[in-house]
């Protein structure tokens, strides 16, 4: 990794690194409407990339939210103790453990991403079009930087 000889550009790089904590911190604590559910914020992830993704096996689970099968079998654990998820068998390969969302859970991940989007439309639309353009198109080549170095 590079280090930046440019007072300028160091600048920019850390009051961008502090603005993208900022809005983490503020998805976090301010759009929770996780936490009225009970649930915490990385348990509303998995219940939402379940939503997006349907039946997934723990692998496939853990490479999607970024961390460990071991965490993400004992965030699954305590899902199910919730009664917001099912597991089962891949009934091609009895090996293989899948998991979903109950219909509690559907409609829980559902309420979570309704919410999300309200709040998120409700910030994009004082943004001019071609402003939101530009920022989603910034994000998604800071994402893609940040994935061809995690796979260097």
């Amino acid at each position: 990794m590079a280090r930046i000889n440019d007072p300028e550009l160091e600048g920019y790089t850390q009051e961008l690194w502090d603005t993208v904590m900022r809005i983490i911190h503020n998805f976090r604590t301010g759009m929770g409407v996780w936490e009225e559910l009970g649930l915490t914020f990385p348990q509303s992830m998995l219940l939402l990339e379940l939503h997006r993704g349907g039946k997934l096996n723990m692998g496939e689970l853990s490479q999607r939210l970024h961390i460990t099968q071991g965490v993400a079998t004992r965030m699954v654990d305590l899902l199910l103790e919730k009664g917001l998820m099912e597991r089962g068998r891949d009934e091609e390969d009895r090996r293989v453990v899948l998991v979903c969302l109950s219909r509690k859970g559907a409609r829980i991940a559902r309420l979570i991403e309704e919410h999300n989007r309200s709040r998120i439309g409700d910030f994009l639309a004082a943004v001019p079009e071609k402003e939101r353009y530009y920022l989603l198109e910034f994000l998604k080549r800071l994402q893609e930087q940040f994935e061809k170095e995690d796979t260097a």
